[in-house]
């Protein structure tokens, strides 16, 4: 009898020291949890939640009710902490009885170190992506520079030829400058842009989101001879935060381009379709550069994790791309291999 009761004390230190928090529930009204949960929320004394509505604390991201959550698996929710903090954690709640009472037992996990790690894996992604940015930036500049030069080089040569420039002739010229001009001043406004925070999602059709991240790469299709097939039948607009999107796209396209140079690829194509369904628009890109290894293929999102030989990559790319669509947007990514080469696949809902 000893040794039982010695077993069950090792129990309750072991419950108490769970990663997880507990929460017992009766009839929608705390009755006990462990210190774990007293430790996430704040609080040190039980007798501060036993008795109280369980909605004091559990805060749907639903439109269920909590009591309704134990038909999935596992739920992410929010709760309040003793001090009013709002802190982000997964649920599982499953029916128990004990002497003849029923009871939900409710498992709490708390995300709130693991979101803000997943924010400081995305600034470094941010900040691995400015330094490409600034080298667009350059690209898209030269051509406009160098057409600036030649017009006001073909001043002073007009003069030396006709002996005076006439008004018409210098007004064209000023327009040509100030065309050039604005076009680089878009150019510094979109990748400002690009790097502001979303602070709220847009309201966009996807047709002008593709758009936008092909202007940042157009140099890029250029210089390294890529052709870019893109087809589009979606006409629904849907909410998203507009520049994490166009962070994902462009770093998609622009792993594409790496692999080709990487593989010596000499006819290098990257398709990209926009389709729609009752609930989901689909956004697919494909290339021809050669596929990915199998061994790798399941890797390619785990973070840290880079398939470029010359080891420039940051292994962020893809998995802050995934975030982004699965966390952020509620959405969904795959990538297959198929006989033209790498095809990534993105759903997200409409609605």
């Amino acid at each position: 009898m000893q040794d039982t009761n010695h077993f069950f004390i090792d129990l309750n230190e072991i419950i108490n020291n769970a990663i997880e928090g507990i929460l017992i529930i009766q009839n929608g009204f705390i009755k006990d949890m462990n210190q774990s949960l007293l430790d996430i929320l704040g609080y040190e004394n039980k007798a501060d939640l036993i008795g109280n509505l369980a909605t004091g604390i559990l805060i749907p991201t639903s439109k269920e009710k909590y009591i309704k959550y134990n038909s999935k698996i596992f739920q992410e929710i929010a709760i309040i902490t003793k001090n009013g903090d709002v802190i982000p954690v997964i649920i599982k709640i499953k029916d128990i009885n004990f002497s003849n009472q029923e009871y939900k037992m409710v498992s709490i996990l708390d995300l709130s170190e693991l979101k803000e790690k997943e924010k400081m894996m995305l600034l470094q992604s941010k900040h691995s992506a400015m330094g490409e940015m600034i080298s667009m930036i350059a690209h898209q500049w030269r051509q406009p520079l160098q057409a600036v030069s030649i017009l006001i080089q073909k001043l002073p040569l007009l003069k030396m030829v006709d002996g005076e420039i006439s008004d018409e002739l210098l007004e064209d010229v000023v327009c040509q400058v100030g065309s050039q001009l604005d076009y680089m001043s878009k150019t510094i406004d979109d990748f400002r842009d690009y790097f502001k925070p979303n602070k709220k999602k847009e309201k966009v059709y996807i047709k002008n989101v593709i758009e936008k991240s092909m202007d940042f790469l157009g140099y890029l299709f250029k210089l390294n001879s890529i052709k870019i097939n893109y087809q589009n039948s979606s006409i629904s607009s849907l909410k998203i935060y507009l520049n994490e999107l166009v962070q994902v796209f462009v770093n998609l396209i622009k792993n594409s381009s790496d692999a080709m140079l990487e593989n010596n690829i000499e006819n290098r194509v990257i398709n990209i379709s926009s389709y729609e369904n009752e609930n989901y628009l689909f956004i697919e890109f494909e290339d021809n550069a050669g596929g990915i290894k199998n061994d790798v293929i399941t890797k390619i999102f785990d973070p840290y994790f880079s398939t470029k030989s010359n080891k420039n990559g940051t292994g962020l790319g893809l998995y802050m791309s995934k975030t982004i669509i699965e966390e952020h947007s509620g959405g969904k990514i795959n990538v297959y291999n198929t006989d033209f080469g790498t095809k990534f696949v993105i759903k997200l809902p409409l609605k």
